[in-house]
């Protein structure tokens, strides 16, 4: 089918690894992921005195990957992580951090689609047993002063679940002599066993489990469990599984973000905050009646939406993150009261009334669990590498996982360490800073500064970027730093100019966005305009049909600098609107379905009879924001040889490369004078529908010879799926001419394990691994759209060119940069 993106790994172990303690555990342990009362807050510990908190690295060491949370109870601290290609469970001495016994729980659970290596879910400390649950459904009873194995089972082999993409991440949680904890499967989501013998005792809840995992609270008088799923708010008994109530929450699709990866917050009061969908969350109250327990809406807010960081609790808020910003929101009103872009995104841990976040870039930080707004006290660098898992608190410390490390830090009360934390002014504003001190007038000296300047300023492979105006937060946005992510910038003082600065190598062409006290705003110097057809407003996946507009610069060594202005044609091809209707070959999907297409017609096409090759365009935005019918009219019998190109501009379609294939493809042959020879006939996709130009180009390799790729987004599902359409398919086999390019600064996301620079350096391989010899390869520019339509000259000419004895010019100026 024609591709949305996937979520990935990474998004949803933080809420994966909820889970609820024991209400016997000791004040100063930290049983679980969320900590004793299921809030993920701590409400005694630290350290006693007057004076400001400090922070003090105790140990740290080297551990594998994972995503599992840190447990901590009796001295001991366990978690779970990756090594040897095995998923191993680690115990270590809370204190000093020395390896008590580690037991290998199953095979590692791959990284796949944005994940790292290694487990999710967090393990559950009770009575002296740790009871865990693998990635690929392995759950195990352990000694907890052992290590020894107590009993096991598998959800999959013995219980017939179904693992899901990224396999099981909710956590366990022990009610009593129970242990509850999601396990999916047509028989009941949710179950309960046995702690002493892992028998299974019941099995409860009609609905998906992804990586949700179950907390225990009290809610209306009554102990129970509460279980988040993908459409439902579910409250159980314990015992037996018996469901006490149910709200419909409705999710959202996709809701990666909301139901399907979150866990519920007990906030007090009867009452459970949740974050239902991609875009909202929701106040819930539970209450006891004669016909029973009930559970009605309080509210619904966006406030702490749009991120996969669990929030916790301290007093009538609850803290959290809002995209990527820390926030506070008042659990009263739904009112968000304050963000705050530092200290970074991240996961956080409420501390007796203090804030602990540990940022996914590895930095730890303190600041007052305040309605106010957010004021650091104090912060250490802790991880080099990333971290994708929240703070657990013990006996004064604070146990933190990175990719890499595990590590202790102790609250400490120390005197106050002045650090100076001012950025370094680059040296093409070092002037303007003199000149406004020494003048009386800071807005004529910014306006004479800026006159006749190109925006942003670049000297060498220094680049500024600057932005004007009032504000009270501005950050920048971009290719140069990657989707999910923006840098603050900094306010030159006395003045209303904000700047941030970077290094780029001459030779790049970036898309970029301010964000201006918190929204997304184009830069307003010039009127240069990319369309963003897969980032939305806030740098995470585009939730619309529309594309967004960003801006974009280019280096002075940019290759497309060199690129000759069009020249007008004499001649221009028409453009031809239509549909076709389909029937989508699964059963659910079967009532026929109208198909959206259009399709460029060469000049001279009404007045002839001949019959001309083929280009089918696999991308919904390519004719209206791609400028394929401009580069068709310019290059279409002068480098092109004559063709017609059809645009089929649906985003969504089950089944789509079998539909196209069988259906679509025919009614376009039989409504227009297309060739049928396979030499003839090409597909060509971009960014997330390439995958769907290989499947149909080599799953029917009779009918289509030419495949035409620009940024291949594929992530692991997908590879999986075009190697299965090739087959045994090789060059001596099935001959194609193959068109393949991406860029240098191509779609990636940093905080993740999601780069499609390497899926498409992975086709490129592959195809060539194959004996093929694809045209292109990796060129000085960025994605989507604005960098795109830069080489569909250089895509037709590859695949049609007017004279077939010439090699296709220009495109080893993109590769290397040189003019």
């Amino acid at each position: 089918m024609i591709r949305r993106p996937l979520p990935f790994a990474l998004l949803i172990v933080t809420t994966a690894v909820h889970l609820a303690a024991m209400p016997e555990a000791a004040p100063q342990s930290w049983p679980s992921f969320r900590g004793a009362d299921g809030t993920g807050r701590a409400l005694q510990g630290l350290p006693p005195g007057e004076g400001p908190l400090s922070l003090k690295l105790r140990w740290k060491r080297v551990l594998g990957t994972g995503y599992s949370g840190v447990s901590v109870a009796e001295g001991v601290l366990v978690t779970v992580f990756a090594e040897g290609g095995r998923e191993v469970i680690i115990a270590l001495d809370a204190t000093s951090g020395e390896e008590r016994w580690r037991h290998e729980l199953a095979p590692v659970y791959v990284g796949h689609d944005g994940s790292y290596y290694g487990s999710i879910a967090t393990p559950a400390i009770a009575d002296g047993r740790v009871f865990v649950l693998g990635s690929w459904g392995h759950l195990a009873a352990l000694d907890l002063q052992t290590g020894a194995s107590l009993w096991a089972t598998h959800l999959v082999d013995d219980l017939g679940s179904e693992k899901p993409h990224y396999g099981f991440g909710g956590s366990p949680v022990v009610v009593g002599d129970t242990l509850v904890l999601p396990i999916g499967g047509q028989d009941g989501a949710v179950a309960g066993f046995d702690v002493t013998s892992g028998e299974l005792r019941w099995r409860s809840v009609e609905d998906e489990i992804f990586a949700q995992s179950p907390i225990v609270t009290e809610l209306a008088g009554r102990r129970q469990v509460v279980v988040m799923a993908a459409k439902t708010l579910v409250g159980l008994d314990p015992t037996d599984g018996t469901i006490l109530w149910t709200f419909a929450h409705g999710g959202e699709e996709p809701n990666m973000m909301g139901s399907l990866t979150q866990s519920a917050l007990p906030v007090g009061n009867d009452r459970i905050f949740i974050k239902q969908s991609n875009s909202s969350t929701a106040l819930v109250e539970v209450k006891a009646g004669e016909a029973g327990m009930t559970a009605t809406l309080v509210q619904e807010t966006r406030g702490l939406h749009r991120s996969y960081s669990p929030p916790t609790l301290w007093g009538d808020q609850a803290y959290g993150y809002t995209n990527r910003l820390l926030s506070a929101l008042d659990l009263d009103t739904g009112e968000l009261l304050w963000r705050s872009r530092d200290p970074g995104d991240g996961f956080l841990v409420a501390l007796d009334g203090q804030l602990a976040v540990l940022t996914k870039e590895g930095s730890l930080h303190i600041g007052e669990a305040s309605p106010e707004g957010w004021e650091e006290t104090a912060s250490l660098q802790v991880f080099d590498d990333l971290a994708w898992t929240p703070p657990s608190f013990g006996d004064g410390g604070l146990y933190l996982r990175s990719q890499g490390e595990v590590a202790r830090v102790d609250l400490v009360r120390t005197a106050p360490v002045s650090i100076d934390t001012k950025a370094i002014l680059p040296p093409v504003l070092r002037t303007l800073v003199a000149d406004v001190r020494a003048a009386g007038d800071p807005e004529a000296v910014v306006d004479r500064f800026l006159a006749g300047r190109e925006l942003p300023l670049v000297d060498g492979e220094d680049v500024v970027f600057l932005w004007r105006g009032d504000a009270e937060d501005v950050a920048v946005a971009g290719e140069m730093i990657g989707m999910r992510r923006e840098e603050k910038m900094e306010r030159l003082e006395e003045t209303d100019l904000w700047w941030w600065s970077t290094e780029l190598d001459r030779r790049a062409r970036i898309n970029y966005l301010y964000f201006v006290d918190y929204g997304p705003r184009v830069d307003p110097s010039h009127d240069r305009r990319a369309p963003s057809t897969v980032l939305g407003p806030d740098m995470n996946w585009l939730q619309t049909p529309e594309p967004m507009g960003m801006s974009w610069f280019a280096m002075p060594e940019w290759p497309g600098r060199e690129m000759a202005p069009p020249s007008a044609p004499e001649k221009r091809g028409r453009v031809e609107e239509f549909e076709l209707t389909v029937t989508p070959p699964r059963p659910a999907d079967a009532e026929p379905k109208p198909v959206a297409l259009s399709a460029w017609l060469p000049p001279g096409y009404d007045e002839g009879a001949g019959r001309y090759p083929v280009v089918f365009v696999h991308n919904p935005f390519a004719r209206s924001v791609g400028d394929w019918v401009e580069t068709l009219d310019r290059v279409v019998g002068r480098s092109v040889e004559p063709l017609i190109v059809v645009f089929v501009e649906i985003h969504v379609l089950p089944g789509y490369p079998r539909v196209f294939a069988d259906q679509i493809a025919p009614g376009i042959d039989a409504r227009y004078r297309t060739r049928t020879d396979r030499e003839a006939r090409a597909n060509v996709g971009m960014g997330w529908y390439a995958p769907d130009a290989i499947m149909i180009t080599f799953g029917n390799p009779e009918r289509f010879g030419l495949l035409g790729l620009q940024s291949h987004y594929a992530l692991t599902v997908h590879m999986t799926e075009v190697e299965e359409s090739l087959g045994d398919a090789d060059a001596d086999t099935v001959p194609m001419r193959i068109y393949l390019e991406w860029g240098r600064w191509d779609l990636q996301s940093p905080h993740e394990e999601l780069d499609f620079r390497v899926s498409s350096r992975q086709t490129w391989e592959l195809l060539r691994e194959r004996g093929y010899d694809p045209i292109g390869g990796e060129v000085w520019d960025s994605t989507d759209f604005g960098s795109w339509r830069n080489r569909t000259d250089l895509l037709l000419e590859s695949l049609f060119p007017l004279d077939a004895t010439k090699d296709p010019a220009g495109f080893a100026r993109w590769a290397t940069g040189d003019p």
